[in-house]
């Protein structure tokens, strides 16, 4: 129903929250572990398209649910439950696959400003399912720059660490910049629901 005293149904809207220490150092060491057995590629804009490495440089993989990594997807599913509820309430169905990326300063990895969410036609495979919550953990802290930033009228840095799970709605403007020493390590997912109504 549409009102006119909005005032009454406005809640606050955040474009980032985190939580710390969401894993153990155990718990961390054998995702990488576990990803970095997978064949690295490297990263593009969207599936299929191709490279661009002004905007992107980084090595990437994929990796659905099955009965090895179940334990990691249940982790994921419980605090991206909390932080949905507690934060955004958007209207969630899941995602498919979380995505392992490295960024490499012998490469000069970085991630140009972004956002998640895709625009123009939808994805007939899809069922008309839009990217909402997007979620970075970051995976290491033993190299240098390759800061999180997001952008809503002026860039800003989020001080992350080790082990920090960082939400924002995925249609928030957002970049990794280039890593200057050392390999940057993140699991990344992208939480799909309904068409934003």
């Amino acid at each position: 129903m549409i009102i006119n005293k909005t005032i009454e149904k406005s809640m606050l809207f955040h474009p980032y929250v985190y939580w710390n220490d969401f894993l153990s150092n155990e718990e961390i060491n054998l995702i990488i572990q576990y990803c970095e057995n997978k064949k690295l590629n490297d990263g593009s804009l969207t599936a299929g398209q191709k490279i661009d490495k002004s905007v992107r440089v980084s090595k990437v993989n994929f990796t659905e649910p099955d009965e090895e990594n179940r334990w990691i997807f249940e982790k994921l599913n419980t605090l991206i439950d909390v932080v949905n509820q507690k934060f955004y309430g958007f209207d969630l169905v899941g995602y498919n696959m979380f995505q392992y990326s490295t960024y490499n300063s012998n490469e000069n990895g970085h991630y140009d400003w972004h956002v998640d969410s895709h625009f123009g036609e939808i994805d007939p495979e899809g069922f008309g399912l839009h990217r909402k919550l997007s979620m970075t953990l970051l995976l290491n802290d033993d190299f240098e720059g390759g800061e999180f930033e997001y952008n809503l009228s002026k860039p800003k840095n989020i001080e992350i660490k080790k082990g920090t799970a960082i939400f924002f709605p995925s249609f928030v403007l957002h970049r990794v910049s280039p890593v200057t020493k050392g390999i940057r390590k993140s699991l990344v997912v992208w939480v799909e629901g309904p068409r934003w109504k």
